[in-house]
C-alpha cells in the first residue's frame, strides 16, 4: 500500500451559470503543432452559454498581451467586453489578459 506523501486536493467548483451570450468565456490555447503559414499553436475563445467558438491562428509563444490583443481583433469587436474570463494559464495570465483588455 503506497503512502500519500501530499495534502488531499480541494473540491471543485463550477463555474457560475452565464446569463447571456459571450459573457463567460473560456480561453484555451493548443500548442506545438506543426507549423502551417508560420503559425504553430491555436487561441479557443468558446461561448459558454451557446456553445460557439472562434479559432485563433497564433504562436506557441504567445503572451498574456498577445492574448488580450488577439481577442480584442477577433472577439472584441463582434461580441463586446466579457463578464469572466477562464483560463488554466495560471491568475497571472488572467490578470496581465483583464488588465490589458
Amino acid at each position: 500500500m503506497k503512502v500519500r506523501r501530499q495534502l488531499p486536493m480541494g473540491k471543485l467548483h463550477l463555474l457560475p451559470i452565464p446569463e447571456g451570450r459571450w459573457s463567460i468565456v473560456p480561453v484555451d490555447f493548443i500548442v506545438e503543432l506543426p507549423e502551417a503559414h508560420g503559425y504553430d499553436a491555436v487561441m479557443v475563445v468558446v461561448d459558454s452559454m451557446g456553445k460557439r467558438a472562434h479559432f485563433i491562428l497564433t504562436y506557441t509563444t504567445c503572451t498574456a498581451m498577445g492574448a488580450a490583443n488577439l481577442y480584442r481583433k477577433h472577439v472584441w469587436k463582434l461580441h463586446g467586453f466579457l463578464d469572466a474570463f477562464v483560463s488554466d494559464c495560471g491568475p497571472q495570465f488572467v490578470a496581465e489578459f483583464t488588465r490589458e483588455l
